[in-house]
């Protein structure tokens, strides 16, 4: 289930998570079309100007998300300033707002850094794969914190897995299986990196240590996006969730999750071009968000009678 807004603070809320995850997803065309080096390795200026002069697409992609990012970074900011406005000290919304504005100004940083040290386009050093699986990381994170926010604005109420009996275990782990596998995809999407200089005649020494990781995390990231599916379902039923009212929700980011399968099996065969990544990416932001609004209604509501007298007897 997805709550409504009661107010323009939770509809602005909404809306601002809409446009994280559309920002998030843009920067997979900045990548793919090897726009990433587009404004050079300046940042936040383009070639050292406000507004750039020249004319290369390149050029065109890298500011135009750079213009969508920074509009995204003052709806963020604008959603913390209301959230202390609109609540008092220690109210769950204002946390959970302070905690996007955070997360934002890390997500900036990481993206700034990535253009500043050059690890765009071509380049595959270590820092580049490390940067990547960081800045996922952190969008996640700040995707997770926004759509908290609108939740809580929209009626929820937030109870920490730790304070539940140990049936709550469940969910973080979903959540974890579900970032595993888009932390390793975004190592897996430099394999077209290694593919470039392959056709170039071959790697450059610098870049052959991490090449061999890139392509040992195939088969990783398979078995990992594998290993989550059984997880999830595992976590669904242990939760009696396919029998109670959240069972939709449940139904769909499992649905999700077998279309992110398939996208994945498309993006490998078609040699990983940009809108396929996009989608594989999208779907993606579909499953860790339906896991999150499963797991903050699950644990208010707690399991189905029935599957937590199960979890007790097995716990004992």
């Amino acid at each position: 289930m997805l709550r409504k807004p009661f107010d323009a603070f939770g509809r602005y809320a909404w809306a601002v998570l809409a446009y994280t995850v559309f920002i998030s997803v843009s920067g997979v065309l900045v990548r793919a079309s090897g726009s990433g080096a587009g404004c050079g390795n300046t940042w936040p200026l383009c070639y050292g100007d406000v507004i750039p002069q020249a004319q290369a697409l390149e050029t065109a992609i890298e500011f135009t998300h750079r213009i969508i990012s920074g509009l995204g970074f003052v709806a963020v900011m604008g959603l913390a300033w209301w959230a202390a406005r609109r609540y008092p000290k220690g109210a769950e919304v204002r946390t959970a707002a302070f905690a996007a504005a955070f997360l934002m100004i890390t997500e900036t940083l990481a993206g700034g850094s990535l253009v500043l040290f050059d690890w765009v386009v071509n380049n595959l050093t270590w820092g580049r794969v490390v940067v990547m699986m960081v800045h996922l990381t952190n969008t996640h994170l700040l995707v997770a914190a926004v759509a908290t926010t609108a939740w809580l604005a929209s009626g929820g109420s937030f109870v920490c897995p730790r304070e539940q009996e140990p049936w709550a275990r469940w969910l973080p782990g979903g959540m974890f299986f579900i970032w595993l596998v888009s932390a390793l995809g975004a190592v897996v999407a430099l394999t077209e990196v290694v593919h470039y200089w392959e056709a170039q005649g071959g790697l450059p020494a610098a870049y052959v240590g991490p090449a061999q990781v890139v392509r040992a995390m195939l088969p990783v990231h398979i078995g990992a996006a594998l290993s989550g599916l059984v997880y999830l379902v595992v976590a669904v039923r242990r939760l009696g969730l396919f029998r109670s009212p959240l069972r939709s929700l449940a139904h769909g980011v499992l649905m999700l999750y077998g279309l992110q399968l398939l996208v994945g099996v498309l993006n490998a065969w078609l040699g990983l071009p940009g809108l396929v990544q996009m989608l594989h990416l999208l779907v993606g932001y579909g499953i860790w968000l339906g896991w999150l609004f499963l797991s903050l209604e699950v644990l208010q509501t707690g399991p189905q009678p029935a599957a937590h007298t199960a979890l007790q007897a097995a716990g004992d």
